[in-house]
């Protein structure tokens, strides 16, 4: 299991010399793991020469009993002192780029030999049901194209919304500089291009991220589209027809857009708005400035940014999020800033405090108390309760590994993406993650909300598979990437979530640049039960955007917060609350926290459906 391996390298120091490394390889635990497990080994470099020297050992994983697959997983670059050594230690997860069970050897390779006998360790099936999905974009009549990336439009979403009230989600693709579209559902599986009939092409402008709501209160859904400028707000007058009322409603924004999201941050019972403004990146450049409108209850909104701080606004936004964090009953909100442009900002936590004593509301950055404000290359958030503690966590995507955010209870969070198991900072050797949308979704129905993440290179390069982290049931991840279906090495950017064919199981639509978006059709075999609640609201917004649910079944408690566009990238998953029952074929309790400040309590509800909750007047 251990080899010595001589080779010359160029030392550090000014001469060459001749330097003789010997590579041992052993294994930290078990040598047999589930799929989605990780194997860890050591690796430790000895060098007898008495000059330091730098040396690059490449781990590749091969599928000894799957055909001989193999994959150069990982790129150590280590330095090792003369007449001395150095250790690190590593975790592959072979069904990161494996489906295969069985045998599996590590090789350490420098400069692409052997350089010691292989190190071999044994796949066995995952200790959970595998996310399971198929691509069904062609037959739902769903093929279409986007564009490549271009200057400062990195982005690209869809939205689901019941645009004509049938019951059925219809799906809003903006598709950049090419005429939008929207796909009406015929309740069967399948989908017809209709944009321009309703009038929603977005002709003339490039469309980037797009956000069903009903923010009129009128019980049809609206749409609102961040574009590279003018945006649209799209008014439903009832039949699935609209007209665009952006200027007249104060929404029109003629900033670089590339994300919208809604929320009552008031809890007046209309919904607010913060759109998100990127930036144009060719010289000379420049920040553009989000913006905050606050719907009025007429049909029109105010600007008002000013209640966060200006400097804060300022940046090269892709996502922003409205969620209870502190679970004090109003949306606080969380900004996602990519690390780039002129003086890069850092992420934004705003705490909704309320009215002051003159009436103006007051939104408090508590970033750095929180320990919320990275500074990273942000993309997209994900916000759920990843370990049912029944406080809301979220997730980011980022280059060179997502990050994990855990809410401690108190006001603050710890980042634990690693010891999770869904940073995943490398795709492969030398190639760093680069992902995009994400969301939180229970997509086998064990009562444990999986991770679901785009990922594409900023080039639009075929070689960035899509992640699928599976909760293993005890606060941690399993990477089952390889075996969902969902793995496909496409430029991945927004991700939209919804149980499109109302079954149970969640479906994910991942929009691709340069390509074909994909409608994943789950078809996970699971005997797992579940529960979807459809809120209206009354005193509170319609959609019950910001409304919390409260679940027992089985002896286990969830929450579900409910948002409108705040999590993935660009896009807007549909607004019914999705819960997995696992073994429970009844939830004894659903609690839901109105926004409004109303709680209703149901009991003994039969699962496996799909239920209407009205707000009680």
């Amino acid at each position: 299991m251990a080899g010595l391996f001589s080779l010359t390298l160029v030392p550090l120091t000014a001469q060459a010399s001749v330097a003789r490394v010997g590579v041992t390889l052993r294994p930290l635990g078990p040598t047999s793991v589930a799929q989605g497990s990780r194997f860890s080994f050591r690796a430790t470099l000895r060098n007898p020469d008495p000059s330091q020297a730098q040396v690059t050992v490449t781990f590749r994983l091969v599928s000894v009993d799957g055909g001989g697959g193999a994959v150069d997983a990982i790129a150590w670059h280590a330095t090792v002192p003369g007449q001395g050594s150095t250790s690190a230690s590593f975790a592959p997860v072979s069904s990161q780029w494996f489906a295969d069970q069985g045998t599996f050897e590590v090789h350490a390779l420098i400069n692409g030999q052997d350089a010691t006998g292989p190190l071999s360790f044994v796949v066995t099936p995952p200790t959970v049901a595998i996310p399971k999905f198929e691509d069904v974009t062609v037959q739902a009549g769903l093929d279409t194209t986007i564009g490549q990336s271009m200057c400062g439009a990195w982005a690209a979403g869809a939205a689901w919304g019941d645009v004509d009230g049938d019951g059925d989600l219809d799906l809003y693709v903006p598709r950049g500089t090419d005429p939008a579209q929207l796909w009406i559902n015929d309740g069967a599986g399948h989908f017809t291009e209709e944009a321009v009939a309703r009038g929603v092409d977005d002709h003339g402008a490039s469309g980037l991220g797009a956000v069903f709501a009903d923010y009129d209160n009128d019980g049809d859904q609206d749409l609102y589209v961040a574009n590279d400028g003018p945006n649209r707000l799209y008014q439903n007058d009832g039949t699935g027809h609209f007209s665009d009322v952006a200027e007249s409603a104060g929404v029109v924004s003629l900033t670089d857009d590339v994300s919208a999201t809604w929320g009552d941050y008031d809890n007046d019972g209309y919904l607010d708005l913060y759109v998100v403004s990127n930036s144009p990146c060719l010289p000379p450049l420049f920040y553009e400035q989000d913006h905050l409108f606050h719907n009025e209850g007429d049909g029109t909104f105010t600007d008002q940014t000013s209640l966060l701080p200006a400097a804060s606004t300022f940046g090269a936004g892709f996502q922003a999020a409205w969620f209870d964090y502190d679970g004090d009953g109003d949306q606080d909100l969380y900004l996602a800033n990519d690390r780039w442009g002129p003086s890069p900002d850092a992420n934004h936590l705003w705490r909704n405090d309320g009215p002051g004593l003159d009436g103006t509301w007051r939104f408090a950055d508590v970033s750095t108390d929180s320990r919320t404000g990275y500074f990273i290359n942000s993309m997209g958030i994900a916000v759920g309760d990843f370990n049912r503690d029944l406080n809301l966590d979220f997730a980011i995507s980022n280059i060179k590994g997502n990050l994990l955010a855990r809410n401690e209870g108190g006001g603050s969070f710890t980042e634990v993406a690693s010891t999770a198991g869904v940073e995943r900072p490398f795709q492969r050797a030398d190639l760093h993650s680069i992902t995009w949308g994400l969301a939180f979704a229970d997509l086998n129905l064990d009562g444990w909300e999986d991770l679901l993440v785009a990922a594409g290179a900023l080039t639009d390069r075929q070689n960035q598979p899509n992640e699928v982290f599976t909760a293993a049931g005890d606060g941690t991840f399993l990477d089952l990437s390889a075996l969902s279906g969902a793995d496909d090495p496409g430029s991945g950017r927004g991700v939209a979530i919804a149980d499109y064919d109302r079954d149970g199981r969640l479906d994910a639509y991942v929009v691709n640049r340069l390509g074909s978006p994909i409608l994943y059709r789950n078809a996970t075999s699971t005997s797992g039960h579940w529960l979807e609640v459809d809120l209206t609201g009354t005193n509170s917004n319609r959609d019950g955007c910001g409304a919390r649910l409260f679940l027992t079944a089985g002896g286990a408690r969830q929450l579900r917060e409910v948002f409108c566009g705040s999590v993935g990238l660009s896009s807007g998953s549909d607004t019914v609350a999705p819960f997995g029952l696992g073994a429970a074929g009844r939830v004894d309790r659903l609690v839901i926290e109105w926004p409004s400040g109303q709680r209703q309590v149901l009991r003994n509800l039969a699962a496996n459906r799909l239920i209407a909750v009205v707000e009680p007047a």
